[in-house]
């Protein structure tokens, strides 16, 4: 891959309205590649050879099944969500052992922890905050996190060999500056958590994908635009 052509694919993953742009059909290419220059991809002398990447560039026109899947998926929500981010300890694992059995999740509470290569993170209802007192007073708590939203989405299991889906959603939320405090998978489950101020508009695109994704399904999308060079 040529420098342009990596130049190309940095500056679109950093600005995702261009790609939707240009899959509508609305992008002159000759444009967007003068645009890319002024932004340092690339040099005037050589505006030819960007336009011609961007002929080759995979704009994402073809996102495979992934946005078929969206009128399928079961959507829940939960509010007052805490996340602990502790330094990584042995003795952290053995105490979190004896804190599952106070949980009760046939009656909705909420409990995961995720094991990274450095950190241990807990998620949990805030206002089980007592049951995990303990571990926020003996061990290294290197940030905390609270009145956050989990979205819940349950896919069919044909999404966990789909192309495109966690592509579909992360570019709906960049586009509406929807920012992703944590992202969890426990496929075919996609769990999404948001700050408060962010919550309304995530479950809104949500919301939207599902209409939009089975209304595409039932009724015949009409020609693009075509694309200028």
């Amino acid at each position: 891959m040529s420098q342009i052509e990596l130049g190309i694919r940095d500056f679109l993953v950093r600005h995702p309205e261009i790609e939707k742009c240009h899959q509508e059909g609305l992008v002159n290419r000759r444009a967007l590649a003068r645009y890319l220059i002024a932004n340092g991809v690339g040099t005037p002398a050589e505006l030819d050879a960007v336009v011609a990447s961007l002929r080759r560039y995979d704009f994402g026109d073809a996102e495979g099944k992934g946005p078929e899947l969206f009128p399928a998926i079961r959507v829940t929500l939960k509010d007052r969500i805490m996340i602990v981010d502790f330094e990584k300890e042995k003795a952290l694992l053995q105490d979190l052992q004896r804190v599952i059995g106070q949980f009760e999740y046939d009656r909705g509470d909420t409990l995961k922890f995720v094991v990274g290569t450095t950190s241990i993170k807990l998620f949990v209802d805030q206002a089980k905050e007592p049951t995990v007192r303990s571990l926020l007073s003996r061990y290294k708590v290197r940030s905390r996190l609270d009145r956050l939203s989990e979205i819940s989405m349950m896919f069919p299991d044909a999404a966990t060999e789909t192309r495109g889906v966690l592509a579909v959603l992360t570019r709906e939320f960049a586009l509406n500056d929807v920012v992703l405090t944590e992202l969890l998978t426990a496929s075919p489950e996609l769990l999404i958590y948001v700050r408060d101020e962010h919550v309304a508009k995530a479950y809104e695109i949500v919301r939207r994908l599902q209409g939009s994704s089975a209304s595409a399904k039932a009724t015949p999308r009409r020609p693009k635009a075509r694309t200028m060079s």
